[in-house]
């Protein structure tokens, strides 16, 4: 199931670079979602495991990672958007944002479909995942911010990497459309449960 799931993932911004003519910014728009998506869920596992210790050191600790991971998104959503401007030479983000907004497909503004969505998906994998199996009973706030924010740490880092090559070699969107998807698999592969 996990392989065909990363299949899956990995195959959408391909298809949509291919066949949908989706730029590279629009692909990363999806991938942005996700992290925010990711962000919130993160802080509804915190706040179930927060109630059910019931202590402040719970609370405090919660806080305190959230902080850093939203610090960490920030930092890794900026750090795209400078590489953008390099890799896509007159970018306007606002006009790229609108328009990944109001794409249609079937006849139906994507946007209003892609949010919903992807923030239903998330949730039911937070039920799925962590609520029905109650692991808010055994999990601590270190086992679930630390692999949230070493992903943010390491996409960071990549979009960094990313920002120094184009700098000095200008690369096809596609190269770059490529590297996030294999990267994002092999993270995934290595690092998620």
């Amino acid at each position: 199931m996990r392989y065909i799931q990363l299949g899956l993932e990995a195959s959408i911004p391909l298809l949509g670079f291919f066949f949908w003519e989706w730029s590279l910014y629009f692909i990363l728009l999806f991938y942005f979602l996700d992290l925010i998506a990711a962000e919130i869920i993160m802080h509804m596992k915190s706040r179930k495991i927060a109630n059910f210790r019931n202590t402040a050191q719970a609370t405090k600790e919660w806080r305190a990672r959230a902080l850093f991971s939203g610090i960490m998104l920030v930092v890794g959503i900026t750090v795209i958007h400078g590489a953008m401007l390099f890799i896509q030479d007159g970018i306007q983000f606002w006009n790229e944002a609108v328009a990944f907004w109001n794409y249609k497909e079937m006849g139906i503004k994507q946007g209003y479909l892609f949010v919903p969505l992807i923030l239903i998906l998330s949730y039911q994998q937070y039920k799925m995942e962590f609520l029905l199996p109650a692991r808010y009973r055994t999990y601590q706030m270190k086992d679930i911010w630390v692999t949230h924010t070493r992903a943010l740490i390491v996409i960071a880092g990549f979009a960094g990497i990313c920002t120094g090559l184009s700098f000095f070699v200008s690369l096809p969107e596609i190269v770059y459309v490529f590297g996030i998807v294999v990267f994002t698999v092999a993270y995934k592969l290595k690092f998620s449960n």
